[in-house]
């Protein structure tokens, strides 16, 4: 495995991970704050609490890391269990937070809470997503007003002559703060979700790739098979010629040609990415009832990369077969797929029929030809490419144009 595919198995596991930490974090973090202040209860310190609210605090930790370790078992076990309960993980985390949030300012008010809200903010900052986290943050803040109005002697210097400039000055930092961490844990995320994409798409290709050698190597094989009868065709074909033998001949014709049909279903266009993706998605995907063509060869490929010249032809294909396969029944399914080169550029151009309420659309705006034209405009405006769309009666043309 090379060092990319190395890189996105790391992003990938530790994507997957997050939450067992976020699971585990929370509620040992607690646990030791909770150890802390049994201490110096035991001290004579927090004369305002019994031991029963403490002892309750600790006890509430034990059943939320209890809870926590059943996640991660279960996950251990199966590890798609937490991507398919993500939903109860997530209202566990926001639960268990909102909880602590509010029984640590009630039970250990403290003139240090705006510290511990930065603690807050360091803390919660790992939990790279952008919905948890400002979930959170919304929930800190409402905590913290409720706990401000409740009991505003244990958080606020009501001494001090400028208090309402003190709480607008707390309120202000807060959330420029959050905003500049949601902000940032937006941008992770949205670069870890580009990276567990570009992994999943690449073992897409990977797949592809076996499934077409797959057929290259059973190609082989009958080719080979094919030449060691082919002499012994010929000798019966022409005993039965010269026997005037006609009726046998046409059929043993006909047999002999369905024998070599397999050739039909093998495409070669010149680049062993390009191919993968023709020889599985056509035959995989296409209804029976459509007419599709290919033709044309690409030049040696050396400025793209295979992934993102997956990403192009995949989506153009994917874009392609399913109008195709809409038009089966009003008129016939068509796709031609047409490969070229030059001297700077090389050129993939597909055409495929279309729904005649949908030709007004893709006039306008070509991401209405597919979801994937997204992906396309990202590679071509990688590598300074070019596209053209053309629309003509029932049929769309899309030409990428990139370099060698």
């Amino acid at each position: 495995m090379g060092t990319a595919g190395k890189k996105m198995n790391v992003i990938k596991k530790y994507w997957d991970s997050v939450y067992l930490y976020v699971l585990l974090l929370i509620p040992g973090f607690c646990m030791c704050a909770g150890i802390y202040w049994s201490i110096l209860k035991c001290v004579g310190m927090y004369e305002h609490l019994s031991w029963t609210q403490i002892l309750l605090f600790d006890f509430s930790q034990l059943v939320y890391l209890g809870i926590a370790l059943f996640f991660i078992f279960k996950n251990k076990k199966d590890s798609s269990y937490i991507p398919e309960h993500l939903f109860w993980v997530k209202g566990f985390t926001v639960l268990i937070l909102f909880i602590q949030y509010n029984v640590i300012l009630y039970l250990f008010p403290s003139p240090h809470v705006w510290e511990c809200t930065f603690l807050f903010f360091t803390i919660i900052v790992f939990l790279f997503d952008s919905k948890l986290l400002t979930i959170n943050v919304i929930l800190y803040f409402i905590s913290l007003v409720v706990a401000y109005s409740i009991l505003p002697e244990a958080f606020l210097p009501l001494e001090d002559e400028n208090i309402v400039e003190i709480m607008a000055y707390r309120i202000m930092i807060y959330w420029l703060t959050a905003i500049c961490i949601m902000i940032i844990v937006y941008f992770v995320e949205h670069f870890l979700m580009q990276a567990k994409e570009s992994n999943e798409e690449n073992i897409r290709l990977m797949e592809k790739q076996l499934d077409y050698y797959k057929d290259v190597e059973f190609l082989d094989k009958e080719l080979r098979k094919f030449r060691h009868d082919i002499r012994n065709h010929f000798l019966c074909m022409e005993m039965l010629m010269k026997n005037e033998r006609t009726r046998e001949l046409q059929e043993y014709f006909q047999d002999l040609q369905q024998d070599f049909a397999f050739q039909e279903n093998v495409y070669f266009s010149g680049n062993d990415i390009i191919d993968a993706i023709l020889n599985h998605d056509l035959p995989h995907y296409c209804n029976s009832r459509v007419v599709y063509k290919v033709h044309g060869n690409l030049p040696e490929i050396a400025t793209v990369s295979p992934m993102d010249l997956c990403t192009v032809f995949s989506n153009l294909l994917s874009n392609a077969i399913t109008s195709a396969n809409a038009c089966v029944d009003v008129g016939g399914g068509e796709i031609d797929i047409s490969f070229g080169g030059g001297k700077k550029f090389f050129s993939i151009i597909v055409s495929n029929s279309v729904l005649e309420q949908e030709t007004g659309k893709a006039r306008k705006k070509s991401r209405n030809h597919g979801f994937g034209m997204g992906k396309i405009k990202g590679v071509l405006e990688k590598y300074n490419g070019k596209m053209e769309l053309d629309v003509q009666q029932k049929m769309v043309t899309i030409a990428i144009y990139l370099p060698i």
